[in-house]
This record gives structure tokens, sequence and C-alpha cells, in this order.
């Protein structure tokens, strides 16, 4: 048995309940009567769950797939070992979930944990494996339909599916997740609504990867909806709980990004709010943060925040870095648009253009273009049914392409 295989057979006991009658107990209330029977009336039978020893309850699914939500959480945590396990566990349950017995998923914790897995990234083969027995798995057949549909990148059929259900009803290692995913695919049509379903992913699921991605998403969206005072909180709640969690670096970039697109009073309003979290990052992710929160600002048009981060990631960057280079792109992309064209002219001519992404180089050759038209506005011609000279056609293109990237233009 590999050293792998250990830690995850330990993590599966560990999680499994460790006597026979709390295996039982652990969902009683599914072997409860929905009623209370009458006086002198006898309780009608119900079937009990299957006992099985810790080491048994392990090896079914939802032995597995709990397993696997632990190592999640503690991605969430910040484990990197737990990242890499993450991707083998995965890939070793992907073939042994389909391989299991057809009785198997007879079991309800069974069927919802085929549900979670499949939510978590796993094959959606699997829920349409299920949902093709002669005998349905004791589930709601909307989870497995809306699982398949996730899992086949049917986003619209899954929100369908998913929208009648009243997650709070459900059990609770998978309330979460169906609320994150069902918030996930509707955040960019229904803002409003999506926020909700974070909420409730949230409260169903604290401590966890689910909660850690509902939060994440949430603060990006009540940003960009700009509500200042949820993001200010919830911000500083995913601080506190996921600040070192494998995903908090590159959600930090694009948090900062975020800020640098909102509208306040002024840039020292801005500055008030956004530096003292900055100032928490480590050295070696702030150059980056500013980086990011300077081609937001640059792109949407908020001048004077992009010179100021762009400042603050200049003397960050070693010199002759790519970083610098960058830094200095969005400087001249912003000074081109101000009194101080010149030196906008300038800084922009000195960037070393091979050093930039291919979409920093977009933004480095629309801003040299506005720069040498700027000034130099050809004449329109006398005759208005003459064709437009070719030069101010050009003009014309490039003062909208500079719109839509100096500009606040959609991205």
């Amino acid at each position: 048995m590999t050293k792998v295989s250990r830690i995850l057979l330990l993590l599966g006991l560990a999680l499994s309940v460790p006597v026979c009658a709390a295996v039982a107990s652990e969902h009683g209330a599914e072997n409860e009567p929905a009623t209370a029977p009458a006086e002198g009336e006898k309780p009608p039978a119900v079937e009990p769950l299957p006992v099985m020893s810790a080491e048994d309850a392990a090896k079914q699914p939802f032995g597995l797939v709990r397993t696997l939500q632990s190592i999640q959480d503690q991605v969430a945590q910040g484990s990197a070992t737990a990242h890499v396990m993450q991707r083998e566990f995965m890939a070793r349950l992907n073939k042994e979930l389909r391989q299991s017995a057809t009785e198997v998923w007879d079991d309800a914790r069974n069927a919802r944990a085929a549900v979670i897995f499949v939510l978590s990234g796993g094959d959606p083969r699997l829920a349409n494996d299920l949902l093709s027995r002669s005998t349905p798995p004791p589930i709601d057949e909307r989870l497995l339909k809306g699982a398949l549909a996730f899992g086949e990148g049917r986003a619209a059929d899954a929100v369908q599916l998913f929208e009648g259900i009243d997650v709070r009803a459900l059990d609770p290692g998978m309330a979460g997740l169906v609320a994150l995913i069902h918030g996930t695919l509707r955040a960019k049509k229904d803002p409003t609504k999506a926020i909700a379903l974070f909420d409730d992913a949230r409260l169903l699921t604290p401590g966890t990867l689910v909660e850690e991605s509902a939060l994440r998403q949430e603060i990006l969206l009540v940003a960009r909806e700009g509500d200042m005072e949820r993001f200010d909180r919830l911000s500083s709640q995913y601080s506190r709980r996921f600040g070192k969690s494998i995903y908090a670096a590159n959600f930090r970039r694009q948090f900062f990004a975020g800020v640098a697109r909102q509208d306040f009073k002024g840039t020292s309003e801005w500055i008030s709010r956004t530096e003292t979290e900055l100032q928490k990052l480590p050295q070696a992710e702030r150059g980056g943060a500013y980086l990011s929160i300077a081609e937001e600002a640059t792109m949407g048009g908020n001048f004077e925040i992009a010179r100021y981060a762009a400042g603050k990631a200049a003397l960050l960057a070693a010199p002759g870095s790519a970083q610098r280079e960058r830094a200095k792109l969005y400087d001249g992309a912003a000074l081109i648009l101000t009194d101080e064209f010149e030196a906008g002219v300038e800084t922009l001519k000195g960037v070393a253009k091979e050093k930039l992404r291919a979409g920093d180089r977009e933004i480095h050759d629309a801003a040299v273009g506005i720069a040498a038209r700027l000034r130099k506005w050809p004449e329109a011609p006398a005759d208005s049914a003459e064709p437009m000279p070719a030069s101010v056609t050009r003009a014309q293109d490039l003062l909208s392409m500079a719109d839509n990237l100096l500009g606040g233009g959609t991205q």
C-alpha cells in the first residue's frame, strides 16, 4: 500500500462513524416516520440503514466522497499536499465509483455521494449510469439530472433543474455544494439570486472549500454590484477564515482588480480603503496585486488610480523585469490622456515591448497609435461627398479601440 493510499484510508476511517450504532444513527431522521403514530397504534416498520464497520463504510461511495471533501477542505486551509492528493484521489474515484456494484446505489447515502462527486468535478457519466438504472436510486431525480447537465456543460439545463430545489431542505453534506453550483451558474445573468445562493452555501457548509469558493465569488459579485459595505465585510471574513487557501493569492489579485473599477469620491478615498488591505499581503504578492489594479484601472478609465498602482508596482519590481515593463506601460497609457501627454509618450517609448504579454502588447499598440494621432487630427475634406481619407478612418478606428481599451469599454 502506497503512502498516499494509507493516508486516504486513515482519512476515510477518521471521517466514518466510529461504531456501528453511530453509523445507523447518523442519518436517523431518514428512519423516522413522517408523523407520530396515534395512541395505541403500532409505528410502521422502517427499514434501517445497513450496519457496517467503520472500515467498510470508508470503502462505500459515501465514505470515499466524504474523504474527498475532507481533502478539499484542507486545500481551503492552504495544504499544498492536499491539493496534489485531491487530483490523485479524484482520478481514482472516477474509475472506482463507476465500477461499484449496482446494489450499492440503493443506499440513499451513496446516491447523494454520486451527486456530490459529479458537482465536485467528477466524471458526469456516473450520474448518467444512475439515471439509466431500471430501479431509480433513492434521491430526487432533479439532482442527478442537474449534476449531469452541469458536468456536461449544459448550464441552462442545470439552472432549470436546480431552480425548483430548496437547498435548505437537502442533506447537509450536499446542500451547500448544490447552492454553490447553482449560484455560480446564475452569477452572470442574475447576480442578486446568485448572491442569495452563495449566502446559503456559506451558511450551510462553514469551514469548507464550498464556503471558501462561495465567499470568493460573492465578494467579486457584490463589488460589481457596488455594495461596498458588504464587500468590505465579506473581504474581511475571507482574510480571517481562508487567508492561507491555495486559491487565496489568485483571488487577491482578482479582488484588487475589482476594487480598481469601483467608483469612489476620489483617489484619496480609494487609497484609504485599499492600501491597508494591500499592506497585509506578503511582499512577494504585493507587486502582482498592484499590477492587477493598474491594468484594471487603465482599462476602466480610472487613470489616477492606474498611475498610483503602476508607480507602486514599479518600486517593487526588479529593474528590467517583465513586471517593471508592465508598470511602465500602464503609467504611460494613463499619462497620454492627461495634461502630461509628452511624458506619457516618452514612457511608452521606453517600454520593452518584447517583455509584455499578448494582451499588454495590444494595449501598448493602441496607446502608441492614439498618442501619434491625438494632437494631429487631420482636417475633414471640404466636400463631404468625397470619400473619407484613409488616415481619418484609421484615426477613428484607433480612437474607438482606445475607448474600449483605455476608457472603460467592456472586456
